[in-house]
């Protein structure tokens, strides 16, 4: 028997008693034994056991195992089965065939239970599959390049109740061959695969013939490769396509029935195939030396990168755009059914930058506001400071847009008291417009997602940088700041970059005051041109494109439209493991790179005609305008500098006028915080008397005495302010009520108030003007005029609250000036038109930049010196594609003719992308010869030499064939055959996405055929 003893504080005993007795008549013995020396004492009686079951011959083995003990699990017993040691041949004979005996009666045995979790049985299958990768990838380049071996066919039964998925291999264990049951894109049907060695692995085996296992050592069934590369490329041209989907589609075609089962089989194999293909990339990566440290992100893009010896300078050498977006997001495992599987595989390359490096800018933010909030404030302020003074904008209404950007989708009350890591002190007009640009404080995600969507970084030509994810949170600064650290790391802070951001107004001040901001310098930044018509007027004058120096006519939109390239990938991501998140997008990523470098040529080809009609066009119409209104190029830059000091003197009024109204009002606040202060002294003096005579309670009387602590500081306050107002306007004596300054300045309070809302409803209405005037014009696309309409349907109720407050103010002044109604205003078409100017402190009707035409005639020559730039960037980037062309082709017949003998089947991986590579880059210079016959080209069409790169490599290299008839060809020399064959193909491709509609034949709601005509061709130019 048992007794516990020696309880703990919780009350459960620490140890037991065991009393054992020695048989009848002897006395027993007790011992005490520890709960927690349980797993000791199992283990000391294990090693027992084990030590007199090794002393067993076989003859006692044989009678342990014939016993009869009511022991569940004794027959499975390991330790009884083996043969004893010295007794290995008792099963042999001369005859054999023992060895063959016994295994098949042990493999017809009852499985033993594997005791390993799913976790452990994934860990260990991607470990088993990443030791196969170097040999699998030798296996595919032979099948690859050399073909499979004979193969005989064994057909599979008839049977219908038997079908392919309850095949099963023969034993692989020798050189002979085996069996399994392969699946191809149409057929199915039973082979026979025949390994190199008895100890080459099965999957080795089936990639030397053209397919792929589902299991890493014992495959019941094979893949072949073109089925995994025929998903490879649907999912790349259509990323909405899912492995179960395609796997449905496969079952149709092989008449079976889908099962779950297939979907992960095939996942399986896919992941391990996009291994191979990397293997594959890392040995022509290393045969062209191109495996060192940030070289995808130095040659991620001919155009913009590949810099030439003695080509002409750029303003910026690098044009790219940021911006994030919130479609691939991840869902938190914690808010997933089932057990937890992690994933320990990473990304295969540098493209994404890690969570712990954008963390490192976290604080970031904080420390900008705190230097910004440090610095002097003067007069004149930037067109996205916050305003001096509250206005009717800030009212109700604007906070409840505020409010709206909040996220409240049911956010738990615990979540929402979370630390955020970036501060929530933010008034600027774009700030309060942009949700990306709001408080940090409004961004938080709520906890359903472990990733909320990503971040990235694309070049003009669309190709994508860098990236990173955004963890738990909206579009944050800090992702913003890593990737311009990423891009000044890579990149160098010699090179002059001009960053386009939708919030590029308020990010600019972030990055100069940020960690990174010594080393970008030369970093610049732009607002998006439609992004830009949806902030304010004056922000637009300082940020969009339009008025940009150096950027050409690019307009910085290029994440828009990677985006909704990437957006598909979402459906099949969200509930994925973070590596397969990984893998889908550089997936990609990869075909969104190779798909714009084969459009890379009409890109150039498209903006140069774009930008040649721009300056033909234009040109006519300045010389239109500089004869009817007089004016020269220097009249327009003029205009475009006053109409940026208007605007920024609207949101601020003179320091010193201000100064003075605010210690009038400070000396008006002092005076009514000394009437309440006596008031309270007094009542506190006799607080003794109330508490006898009137029986005021206890409370009553802490509130007196709380009353007169509140009144004394508030008096304080006051006096210490009108105490600091002093010592600023440098005061001798404090102005009286009776005083003529005092007079005079309370005479112009109510005035500064109506004026304070003149001044932002002047504001609001001129850019509102403004922006109708861009709505009008002809041409205009209608992705821009949808952004311009919401940008006036939100400024429309800021108008409504602006007038409000105006026609308060005006009821108040004397005489009342006219009150002002919301038709009045809506009616108002042009600036010369609103009367109300003559009230405000600048009447700008008569300013030559106010007036249309001279608005007209100042955009007509930016976008003509805009044309120019672009012309000037594009004969750099012909020169650049060109000759990166012509490089890749010599490197990769180098890299052949050096591999051919020690690995001829790299070599013949190398020729295959050297062919494949030739045929685009065939079409790539059809479109630049087209570009180089357009009227008014300047570029030059001809191969130059890298920074760095060693001029002898292409000498003895046959040029490939679409270099080396160029090269035949000289200018007008060139054959009529061929300048036709050129004009039927391209022109062909051109045409491809262009519509001409017949009248009547009209896009429904745009205005006939020609409005049509005219948003299909802006579509076209995007």
């Amino acid at each position: 028997m048992s007794r516990s003893r020696g309880r703990g504080p919780s009350g459960v005993s620490a140890a037991v008693d065991i009393r054992y007795s020695a048989g009848i008549g002897r006395r027993s013995r007790t011992a005490s034994h520890l709960y927690r020396d349980a797993p000791k004492r199992r283990a000391k009686a294990q090693q027992q056991y084990r030590e007199r079951v090794a002393g067993f011959d076989y003859v006692q083995r044989e009678a342990a195992a014939q016993m009869d003990v009511d022991m569940e699990g004794w027959e499975d017993d390991p330790l009884l089965f083996p043969i004893p040691p010295g007794d290995e041949g008792v099963l042999a004979s001369h005859a054999g065939g023992e060895e063959e005996l016994c295994r098949e009666l042990f493999e017809s045995r009852r499985r033993r239970h594997d005791g390993r979790t799913r976790r452990d049985r994934t860990a260990s299958r991607n470990a088993q599959w990443a030791s196969q990768i170097p040999q699998l990838v030798d296996g595919y380049l032979a099948w690859k390049h050399e073909g499979a071996p004979d193969n005989a066919d064994i057909q599979p039964p008839s049977s219908p109740d038997v079908g392919p998925q309850c095949w099963r291999a023969s034993s692989p264990s020798s050189v002979a061959p085996w069996t399994l049951l392969a699946f191809e894109f149409g057929t199915s049907s039973l082979k026979s695969f025949t390994p190199v060695n008895a100890s080459e692995l099965p999957n080795v085996t089936l990639a030397r013939y053209g397919y792929l296992g589902v299991a890493p050592l014992q495959p019941s069934i094979a893949l072949s490769f073109q089925i995994l590369e025929a998903y490879r490329q649907l999912h790349g041209a259509c990323p909405r396509l899912s492995v179960q989907a395609f796997c449905r589609g496969l079952c149709g075609i092989h008449q079976v029935l889908f099962r779950t089962i297939f979907a992960e089989q095939f996942s399986i194999a896919f992941d391990v195939y996009l291994d191979i293909l990397h293997g594959v990339d890392t040995r022509v990566s290393a045969v062209l030396s191109r495996d060192t440290a940030e070289w995808r992100m130095l040659n991620a893009c001919a155009p913009c990168l590949y810099r030439l010896e003695d080509e002409p300078p750029l303003e910026h050498d690098l044009l790219v755009a940021i911006d994030g977006n919130s479609s691939l997001k991840l869902v938190d495992d914690t808010y997933r059914g089932g057990q937890l599987r992690p994933d320990h595989r990473t990304a295969r390359t540098d493209l994404i930058i890690p969570p712990e490096e954008v963390d490192r800018f976290k604080d970031d933010v904080a420390s900008a506001a705190k230097k910004q909030a440090n610095q002097p404030q003067g007069g004149a302020r930037n067109p996205f400071d916050v305003f001096p003074f509250p206005t009717p904008a800030s009212g109700p209404a604007t906070q409840g847009h505020l409010q709206d950007d909040t996220l409240n989708h049911g956010e738990d009350p615990a979540d929402a008291a979370v630390v955020v890591e970036e501060p929530s002190e933010s008034r600027s007009v774009c700030a309060e417009r942009w949700r990306n640009a709001g408080p940090e404080a409004r961004k938080k995600m709520f906890a359903l997602f472990a990733v909320t969507g990503i971040f990235v970084c694309v070049c003009r030509h669309g190709h994508v940088l860098s990236m990173c994810d955004m963890v738990r949170s909206g579009e944050l600064m800090k992702y913003a700041i890593a990737i311009i650290d990423k891009l000044v790391a890579v990149y160098g802070p010699q090179m002059k970059i001009k960053v386009g951001y939708d919030i590029g107004c308020e990010f600019s001040k972030s990055l100069k005051n940020s960690s990174v901001g010594p080393r970008a310098m030369n970093v610049s930044m732009v607002v998006p041109a439609f992004h830009g018509h949806s902030h304010n007027r004056a922000c637009q004058v300082e940020w969009h494109p339009m008025y940009m120096s150096g950027v050409g006519k690019e307009d910085f939109e290029g994440c828009e439209r990677f985006f909704s390239a990437s957006n598909g990938l979402a459906p099949g991501t969200r509930l994925s493991t973070p590596f397969h998140r990984h893998q889908a997008i550089e997936g990609r990523v990869a075909f969104w790179a190779a798909d714009k470098h084969a459009e890379s040529g009409k890109f150039i080809f498209h903006n140069y005609r774009q930008a040649l009609r721009a300056i033909e066009d234009g040109v006519k119409k300045l010389e239109i305008y500089e004869r009817d209104l007089n004016t020269t190029p220097e009249d327009y830059e003029r205009y475009y500098r006053e109409e940026c000091e208007y605007l920024r003197g609207l949101k601020s009024e003179p320091p010193e006028v201000g100064l003075k109204f605010e210690y009038v009002q400070a000396l008006q606040e002092l005076e009514r915080a000394g009437i309440a202060d006596r008031a309270i002294v007094a009542k506190y003096k006799s607080r003794d008397v109330l508490l006898l005579t009137d029986q005021i309670t206890k409370r009553q009387y802490n509130s007196i005495e709380k009353q007169y602590v509140n009144a004394q500081t508030a008096f304080i306050q006051a006096e210490e302010k009108v105490r600091r107002l002093e010592d600023v306007l440098d005061l001798d004596a404090r102005w009286l009520p009776t005083s003529a300054e005092y007079k005079e300045v309370s005479a112009e309070v109510a005035m500064r108030e109506y004026r304070i809302a003149l001044d932002n409803l002047e504001r609001l209405v001129v850019q509102r003007m403004f922006e109708l005037k861009k709505l009008g014009m002809n041409g205009l696309g209608y992705k821009l005029r949808e952004k311009i309409g919401q940008a006036l349907k939100m400024r429309a109720e800021a108008i409504r609250n602006a007038l409000a407050a105006y026609n308060k103010h005006a009821a108040a002044l004397s005489p009342p000036r006219p009150q002002l109604n919301w038709t009045q205003i809506m009616n108002m078409v042009s600036v010369g038109e609103f009367d109300l100017l003559r009230d405000a402190r600048q009447d700008i009707r008569s300013k030559p930049w106010a007036q249309s035409s001279h608005r007209e005639a100042m955009n007509v020559y930016f976008d003509v010196k805009r044309s120019r730039e672009e012309i000037e960037r594009l004969n750099v980037e012909i020169a650049r594609l060109f000759s990166s062309m012509v490089d890749d082709h010599v490197d990769l017949t180098r890299a052949v003719d050096r591999v051919r003998a020690s690995d001829p089947a790299l070599a013949k991986e190398l020729e295959a992308r050297r062919s494949y590579l030739n045929l685009i880059n065939a079409r790539v210079v059809l479109w630049l010869q087209k570009a180089s016959r357009l009227p008014g080209f300047s570029g030059k069409l001809v191969y130059g030499h890298r920074l760095g790169r060693d001029k002898a490599l292409v000498q003895g290299v046959d040029l490939p064939p679409w270099a080396a008839r160029l090269e035949k060809q000289d200018g007008d020399a060139e054959s009529e055959r061929d300048r036709h064959a050129d004009d039927a193909d391209g022109d062909e491709d051109e045409n491809e996405n262009e519509v001409d509609l017949e009248d009547g034949e009209g896009i429904p709601g745009a205005g006939g055929a020609g409005s049509s005509n005219q948003f299909v061709d802006f579509v076209d130019g995007l």
